[in-house]
């Protein structure tokens, strides 16, 4: 399968063999950026005294923690490239729900969007390592040729 980036257009192929040790420290970091993520929403929405718009911020955070489940399940090896990226692109949008949910009870809260561009940008870390171009094998076949 194919993937282009949404920025450049770049397209890349999915790698056919994963290691997994770099996957699984990747994801960690993911993981780990999400529950913390998970902890400061759960503490400043239990200090915020209202309980309009809480239903869903419960919601959306069990969504998350869904989709943090199915994707650490994906990496377990042998892991299958496509289906790590989709999961991992369910619990970025989840994350996302999150936390457009949780700023419209905490209007001014810029560690939202902050904690949001840290988490897409090891997301994006892991999809360019899942959908790395075998460029090395590529460029030993066209010097051979």
């Amino acid at each position: 399968a194919v993937v282009s980036t949404q920025s450049t257009g770049e397209q890349f192929a999915f790698q056919t063999q994963v290691d997994p040790i770099p996957l699984i420290n990747r994801s960690t970091a993911i993981l780990k950026t999400v529950k913390d993520l998970l902890l400061q929403i759960k503490e400043s929405v239990g200090n915020y005294d209202c309980d309009n718009g809480l239903p869903e911020v419960v919601m959306s955070a069990r969504t998350v923690s869904a989709t943090m489940n199915d994707y650490l399940s994906s990496i377990s090896p042998p892991s299958d490239p496509e289906l790590c990226d989709a999961r991992l692109a369910a619990m970025s949008l989840a994350v996302t729900n999150l936390v457009l949910v949780t700023q419209n009870i905490l209007s001014a809260s810029p560690w939202l969007q902050e904690a949001l561009n840290e988490i897409e940008e090891k997301i994006v870390e892991v999809r360019c390592y899942l959908c790395q171009r075998d460029s090395e094998d590529d460029d030993e076949d066209i010097a051979k040729v």
